[in-house]
């Protein structure tokens, strides 16, 4: 479900001076109207900077999602936008990040975006996983599937992969790390499967893109074809208690995925 926006003027003057206490005056303010989860999402110019600015309010249900942004940031700015600041009051949990000028990916099958994905996430895999409050795959897809241990590993994951958390520009960054999960290296360019579907790509393109990524190649059979089902049970469910355009198409491209695998035709 995509949460309301609001703006930088309906924030609370005391929040507002708090931020501009760590970015000087704002001297304009362009309003972000990509992602889904954020209630504030602006860029904020001030005369030496821009920053890019994300919030919800405090009693938001998802409020922790930012906690955990904040907690994963130190770990990831090789590949992300580095955290330059928190702010949160008794109304708002605000965000201050480096600006990444780009715009979100394209992951159309004759995209040039998609090199460049493939790079960050080969950089991505690469980074250790922290020892920081994470998700663990095993759990957090657990309800899907009757193994989910073939779900576990020590890698640090992203698992988001909507086109609105990857922003393109010389290279591709990943944003809103709201569910950072520690679990098989595969899991991540599995994800990425999905979402390829969704833009158009055969299930058989989807997976050429994946294999791309070392860890695919190293992946057992059996356990991505049971994350296959696991995402085609998830989406589902999300799509029948939401049912927007977008989820239903996710939704359809992980059952797509699924019936790809089951019937042998996989890399």
């Amino acid at each position: 479900m995509v949460t309301t926006r609001v703006t930088w003027d309906s924030l609370p003057a005391a929040t507002r001076d708090a931020i501009e206490a760590r970015t000087g005056p704002t001297t304009s303010v362009e309003p972000v109207s990509g992602g889904l989860n954020s209630e504030l999402a602006v860029i904020l110019h001030t005369a030496s900077e821009t920053t890019f600015v994300k919030g919800l309010r405090t009693d938001h249900p998802r409020v922790w999602t930012q906690n955990q942004e904040k907690a994963i940031n130190p770990y990831v700015q090789s590949v992300s936008p580095a955290l330059r600041w928190a702010v949160e009051d008794d109304e708002w949990n605000i965000l201050g990040f480096d600006y990444v000028p780009g715009h979100h990916v394209d992951y159309a099958p004759d995209s040039p975006d998609l090199v460049k994905v493939v790079d960050s996430l080969r950089r991505l895999q690469d980074l250790p996983c922290p020892d920081a409050p994470l998700k663990l795959a095993e759990r957090r897809w657990a309800s899907y599937t009757d193994d989910p241990t073939l779900f576990a590993g020590d890698h640090l994951l992203h698992t988001e992969w909507s086109p609105s958390n990857i922003l393109v520009g010389d290279t591709a960054s990943f944003v809103d790390w709201a569910w950072p999960t520690r679990g098989a290296a595969w899991i991540d360019p599995a994800c990425w499967v999905v979402w390829l579907i969704a833009a158009a790509h055969t299930p058989l393109s989807a997976e050429g893109w994946a294999s791309k990524i070392p860890s695919w190649a190293a992946a057992p059979r059996a356990s991505v074809s049971a994350f296959a089902r696991a995402q085609a049970a998830l989406w589902s469910g999300i799509a029948g208690e939401d049912p927007e355009p977008w989820i239903d198409g996710v939704a359809s491209a992980a059952r797509s995925w699924t019936a790809h695998r089951e019937a042998g035709h996989h890399s």
